[in-house]
Formats: C-alpha cells, structure tokens, sequence
C-alpha cells in the first residue's frame, strides 16, 4: 500500500516512477529568488504532461514541510493529469528550518512525520507516503539536521513508510545512513539522494553495502556532472549486481530546468535522453525496469 494524494493504491499500480521530484515548492525564504516558486500550476501541469508522453506515471513528490509544501495543489495535478503523486512529510536543510524545529527533540519531530503519514497533513485528510526530502549538509551535518534524520528513522520504524534524503553533493551518504538505521529502521527503506553528484563509484558501492539505496537522481544536471559520466558510473554498478537498489529522476527545483524555458530538458531527461544512453551502454529491459518500476515500489509500499 502506498498513499498518493489521491488515496492509497496497491504498489502494483505505481507503474514507472520518477523517485526525486518537486511539482509545489517555494525555496525563495532562502533562495532569494523566484526561480524556485512553483505556484503556477498550468504551468507546472504543462510540464507535466510531457512527462507522461514518454511513459511516466507516478512521481514521489519530496517537497516537505519547509520547503512550501501544498498538497492541495498536487491533488489538483493528480486529478488534471492523471498521475499519481506521492507526498512527503520531512524537514529539508538547517538553512529551512523553523525556530520550533531547531528547538526540537527528535522523538517530537517523529510525532509530527506519524501523524502527516497516519492521520493526514494539516486539515487535508491526504496523507504522507514519503519521509523526505530530509537532508544534510555538504561537510558537516547540523544538530537540527541530525535530530530531522533520526526522527526520520524513528518515524519510518513506526510506520513502514520510506525514508528519502537530500545528500548535499552527494556527499555524507554514510553518515546519514548509519544515523538513520541506528532507529531500527530496514536499510531497504532508505533512499540515499543525489549520489550520482559525487562521480566516486568506489564511494557509491560502499552505500549501496549498507544496505540502502541510492539515487541517481539529478539527471539532467550537467553543470555539476554529464550525463554520459553518471550512465558509466550507473552501467559500473549494475556490472557489479546493485540493480535492485538504484532509482533514477531528475530533481527539477528551478523553472529554469523545465522544457518550457527552452535550455533543459525538465521532467523528461530521464526517459528521453538517459534511458537511451542506458541502451547504447547494453541495459537490459528487465534491469531498466527495475530501476523504475520495481525498486520504487518495492521501497515505498508501506506495507513491505
């Protein structure tokens, strides 16, 4: 069972997945620009509908509860474009955090992550079926930080549901893995993010033997790493057997990496220019499935 804004669904019917997106986000506290607000939801349902064309239809939704969360919205894109959004309960960054945060234990953070996934965010009745996009920083992780992380385990232990997180350059991707298991939580529930950003396959693999799994997912991000370099680093992985435990996405949280401004290629980079890159390299289709289809349903399904 997975909840989506639009109810809960057999993991059976999650279909291809993006594993790492934002479609209702508003970064400007911080950011200090609108490039990051996505409240224009034609827009964002344009968007969208590109995606669908190459065979997309689910996406987790990591826009957590600083980082201008709205699920009402994305009820509205599930509705319009016939897709399943899954929503997130989390805290992002230290940066984005509240006072009352900051201030809090992990045990009362968990109480706030088991209700958003139990009872439902706010008075919306929608339920979260993600923790995430819960992060730390690039040299150092922040107390408030580590207190978000091991509420984060605390709460996917109490719950079953997954644990998704924000590896800032990829990097610190042990630390948070051992902080989040030492609450009791499976492994396999944990999704490391953004790990391709730290182009060391040697670093990866000793992830992935933790136990968890980890995203390639900021495809399509050129400026920090080509494309052509994570599909040899992912193709590296796959040789070695870690199929099950890799997800792919882009991890669009700028307008400026939509199709519609014309220099990216937004919610389709996956599908249209990564996943061909995979074939030339000698994927398998039961191994690209897996990476799309059955390991994000697997890891999200709380009933597993």
């Amino acid at each position: 069972m997975i909840n989506t804004v639009g109810g809960a669904i057999d993991a059976g019917q999650l279909g291809v997945t993006m594993c790492h997106e934002h479609l209702a986000l508003d970064l400007s506290r911080v950011r200090g620009d609108d490039d990051s607000v996505f409240d224009d939801i034609g827009m964002i349902e344009k968007e969208v509908m590109l995606m669908k064309e190459p065979g997309v239809q689910s996406v987790i939704e990591v826009t957590c509860n600083d980082m201008g969360r709205n699920v009402e919205m994305l009820a509205r894109i599930s509705r319009d474009c016939g897709i399943h959004i899954v929503p997130a309960t989390g805290f992002y960054l230290e940066a984005y955090h509240p006072e009352e945060i900051r201030q809090s234990s992990p045990e009362a953070i968990c109480d706030i992550f088991c209700r958003d996934i139990q009872e439902g965010i706010g008075e919306t009745g929608i339920k979260a079926g993600i923790i995430g996009e819960v992060a730390g920083g690039e040299k150092e992780l922040a107390p408030s930080e580590r207190n978000v992380l091991a509420a984060a385990g605390m709460a996917g232990y109490k719950t079953g549901c997954a644990v998704t997180t924000h590896c800032q350059l990829g990097r610190l991707g042990l630390e948070q893995s051992a902080l989040i298991q030492k609450q009791g939580i499976n492994p396999d529930k944990i999704i490391l993010g953004h790990i391709d950003l730290s182009d060391d396959r040697e670093y990866q693999k000793s992830l992935l033997d933790t136990g968890v799994n980890i995203g390639y997912d900021t495809i399509g991000k050129t400026s920090y790493l080509s494309d052509e370099r994570r599909a040899d680093n992912l193709m590296w992985l796959l040789e070695k057997g870690y199929e099950d435990h890799i997800l792919l996405s882009q991890d669009i949280s700028r307008k400026s990496y939509m199709a519609g401004q014309g220099k990216y290629d937004g919610y389709t980079t996956v599908m249209k220019k990564f996943v061909p890159m995979l074939r030339e390299r000698g994927i398998t289709e039961e191994t690209l499935r897996k990476l799309l289809v059955s390991n994000p349903a697997r890891i999200v399904d709380m009933g597993y």
